[in-house]
């Protein structure tokens, strides 16, 4: 159904909102660093030597940190030193941010998308907006 149609004056105002959005929450992007797919992970391990400290799960081994990300539809995963895993976690921050960037500009622009078609009395087509990741895996500290 299509959004009731909006005066021209209205319509000026709504879309003059959208472009201010739209052109600050652009201005953010410039903003983030270097970037980088993927997960990183603080794991701990048990060699299951029966008189090792690590059969205590207070005292394992490690940590140690693995990168793991998507390459051709397999899971890759590489161990990474603590310095190493600074830079990736920073890297990674960075690409979520952009991300949560880019799913404002969609909002933004899905939202002067619907004031524009109403003004010629159509709706808006086109693949519902993205919902927020509810689920958080588990994440380096």
């Amino acid at each position: 159904m299509a959004e009731p149609r909006l005066s021209d004056p209205q319509l000026q105002a709504a879309l003059q909102r959208c472009r201010a959005d739209y052109e600050g929450t652009k201005a953010a992007i410039g903003e983030i660093g270097f970037i980088c797919e993927g997960s990183l992970a603080e794991i701990r391990t048990c060699c299951r030597n029966p008189s090792c400290r690590c059969s205590d799960p207070a005292q394992r081994h490690g940590p140690y940190w693995q990168l793991t990300w998507k390459e051709a539809g397999k899971t890759v995963s590489r161990r990474l030193s603590a310095e190493e895993a600074q830079l990736y976690r920073e890297w990674i921050e960075n690409r979520r941010a952009l991300e949560s960037v880019i799913g404002q500009m969609q909002a933004i622009s899905r939202r002067a998308g619907e004031s524009l078609l109403a003004d010629i009395g159509r709706a808006l087509h086109g693949p519902p907006p993205r919902q927020a990741r509810t689920g958080r895996r588990r994440q380096a500290r």
